[in-house]
């Protein structure tokens, strides 16, 4: 590379774009720490009346103001700045879906500090006793499952409409494996008020499951199945539909595939699997959401990691799948479809 040369024989805009996304990330968690969307959640104001009501500069407050409203957090006329709906449901301290204690990260962005480590050592993850597994899930999960319902809820619904739930496909009886918030198996039973969910996760998860089930008006179409879904016994020939809603990716190849195998058993003939996941092409170079995904992977997991739609639907096959098919649903995961041989 020449560096005397004016011209670049190249586009500096996914650097930049980095770059330009730590800063984002640290302007909303300054206005967090510093209380502004809980002042906005009284009224609109002028950023002389932030300043004052904060204790903090008018400068800085007019630079923080602005930088929201051009993140479209806030809103702002003729001088007086006002929540935007997405601020006053996600950054109101109090609201059912806030995520403002995220914006410092989730306990599974702290191994991202310890990334060089984690590559010259082959990762970070050790193997879990006896126990572990089911107590790490408890402990971590309480912090991201408002995070992962708010992300995943308009995805879920094309999912569910997808799958014909309520309209081709009515009273399903489902399997929703690892099922967190239930937010994928709760689109599938708002679209058909006759389907059947048995929810799969461990006891402190379910509760969480079980509040979210009540919140949406649908608990009275779950059941629960506690325990590690790789040693629960799932009943055989009883579900039209399983779902593993981002699932898979930490379970490792020799987990999915034996997990896979079972929920075969699990399904009804003719019964679907639907599986969204992260991923990647086969040679890993791309998308960026997906393989970037494979680190956080390789860094919080002992045998994690992204698989391509080839990989899973050779895995499908082996354990007696059919029709595989992948539907776009407007979101980083795709939607993969295989139903279970009708002989």
């Amino acid at each position: 590379m020449n560096s005397r040369s004016f011209s670049l024989d190249f586009d500096p805009a996914p650097l930049l774009a980095c770059i330009d996304s730590v800063q984002a990330s640290r302007i909303v968690r300054a206005a967090v720490d510093l209380g502004v969307f809980f002042e906005f959640a009284k009224k609109p104001g002028t950023a002389e009346e932030v300043a004052a009501a904060l204790g903090v500069s008018l400068r800085g407050t007019r630079a923080l103001l602005d930088s929201l409203t051009a993140l479209q957090l806030l809103g702002k006329e003729k001088g007086v700045y006002s929540l935007l709906p997405i601020a006053e449901a996600l950054l109101v301290p109090g609201s059912p879906d806030y995520l403002g204690d995220l914006v410092h990260g989730s306990v599974l962005d702290q191994e991202w500090d310890h990334i060089v480590e984690a590559v010259r050592k082959g990762g970070l993850a050790t193997a879990a006793e006896p126990g572990e597994r089911q107590k790490r899930a408890e402990e971590f999960f309480p912090q991201l499952i408002r995070f992962l319902h708010v992300a995943n809820r308009r995805p879920a619904i094309a999912a569910a409409k997808a799958l014909g739930a309520g309209t081709t496909h009515r009273g399903m009886r489902v399997l929703d494996i690892a099922c967190g918030s239930g937010v994928w198996s709760l689109a599938v039973a708002y679209a058909d008020r006759d389907a059947r969910i048995t929810a799969v996760d461990f006891p402190g998860v379910l509760e969480h499951t079980r509040r979210y089930g009540e919140r949406h008006g649908l608990a009275d179409q779950y059941e629960y199945l506690p325990g590690d879904i790789q040693e629960v016994d799932f009943p055989e020939n009883r579900f039209d539909l399983a779902i593993l809603g981002h699932i898979l990716h930490g379970e490792g190849e020799g987990k999915s595939r034996k997990l896979l195998r079972r929920l075969a058993k699990a399904l009804r003939r003719g019964g679907r699997i639907a599986i969204l996941e992260f991923l990647p092409n086969r040679e890993r170079t791309g998308p960026p959401e997906a393989v970037l995904f494979g680190m956080r992977m390789f860094l919080n997991t002992e045998e994690g990691g992204v698989y391509s739609a080839e990989e899973y639907a050779e895995w499908l096959a082996y354990v007696g799948f059919t029709k595989t098919e992948l539907v776009d649903i407007g979101y980083h995961s795709p939607l993969l479809i295989a139903s279970r041989a009708e002989e």
